[in-house]
């Protein structure tokens, strides 16, 4: 089987582009880095580190419903850090831009959990420490 590299880039679709642009800036803490263009479609690029991109898509077509992650699709998306002082950075960073988070520590890590205004889950987590 061919190998796989890792993710070059995880998109989602939004109802509200402008909305979703903002709180994506406040999380990340910069704009886009690029936007395609199609016909039908508007998306924005956000650098999210290790040369991954999250895509912000709006279609012009189509039916805007809120996510909920218990219908087949995406649960959420996770993103690796260091460890639990970086996953306690990113709920500081979150509180301090006034994004709502929820920080739990199961026995396999910590995860820190916030939602974007169509409910996208996004996840910042760091497993435990392996004794």
């Amino acid at each position: 089987m061919p190998e796989i590299n890792g993710y070059a880039h995880v998109a989602i679709t939004v109802s509200d582009l402008d909305a979703s642009l903002a709180f994506y800036e406040k999380l990340f803490g910069a704009g886009p880095v690029g936007r395609i263009e199609l016909d039908g479609l508007d998306r924005r690029l956000f650098s999210v580190g290790n040369g991954q991109i999250l895509g912000v898509t709006a279609y012009t077509e189509g039916k805007a419903v809120a996510f909920d992650p218990t219908v087949p699709g995406l649960d959420h998306i996770g993103f690796a850090v260091s460890d639990r002082d970086a996953v306690v950075a990113w709920q500081e960073h979150a509180s301090a831009a006034g994004i709502d988070s929820d920080l739990e520590e199961p026995d396999f890590g910590t995860t820190l959990m916030v939602k974007d205004p169509d409910g996208n889950q996004i996840e910042f987590f760091a497993a435990a420490p392996q004794s």
